[in-house]
């Protein structure tokens, strides 16, 4: 288990951060509504993950034999996440994030009074498209699968990875419920370091 724990912290870590989850999060604090904003964002950015491993979960008892990992576990599988880890590490450390994609976002959800359902909704289309997250979250389902641990191991791994990758959406929830100015102002200077520095942080891990 603890093996297990080792290998998913990090991928869980390269997938929390995410400058775009988190440069919106902070946009929406700023916003009219923020803890309407910040919790529907949140909401939507915490069912994606949760469903996305949930899936993972279900394909890993589906596919498993006893206490073999079955072929989401295989080294051929094994062998395919790791040339996409590079993959994706070459590419975040090569191509720069697009702003103007964040500053569209933002500028559509805080025209208006808009219904917490387009935050929600949001919060799953910004995951979804997500492309380093997504590729973290895909090899933290290899690496479960390739361990075995059984349950309830599985269930706590995933609930862990969870908790972390969705943080940059519920940081900002969280300090739009007990954040002062001060307490804003620290996380939107995370926020630059992240814009700046977290694709290295990333494609190093």
């Amino acid at each position: 288990m603890l093996d297990l724990i080792a290998v998913v912290l990090p991928l869980a870590l390269a997938g929390a951060i995410s400058s775009v989850v988190l440069l919106v999060g902070l946009a929406l604090l700023s916003g009219p509504r923020p803890r309407l904003q910040t919790g529907a964002f949140a909401a939507g950015v915490a069912a994606t993950v949760v469903v996305l491993f949930a899936l993972g979960l279900v394909a890993i008892r589906l596919q498993s034999d006893g206490d073999e990992p079955g072929w989401l576990g295989a080294q051929g599988a094994h062998l395919v996440v790791g040339l996409l880890l590079i993959a994706a590490g070459i590419g975040l450390a090569l191509v720069r994030p697009n702003p103007k994609r964040v500053e569209e976002l933002e500028a559509r959800l805080l025209a208006g009074r808009r219904p917490a359902r387009d935050f929600a909704l949001a919060g799953v289309a910004v995951m979804i498209t997500n492309a380093s997250s997504f590729v973290m979250i895909i090899a933290i389902i290899h690496a479960v699968a390739r361990h075995a641990v059984g349950v309830p191991g599985d269930e706590a791994a995933f609930l862990i990875a969870a908790f972390i990758v969705a943080l940059p959406a519920t940081l900002p929830f969280g300090a739009s419920l007990h954040g002062g100015e001060a307490r804003r102002r620290r996380l939107a200077r995370v926020g630059a370091l992240a814009t700046r520095y977290g694709r290295f942080v990333t494609a190093a891990i």
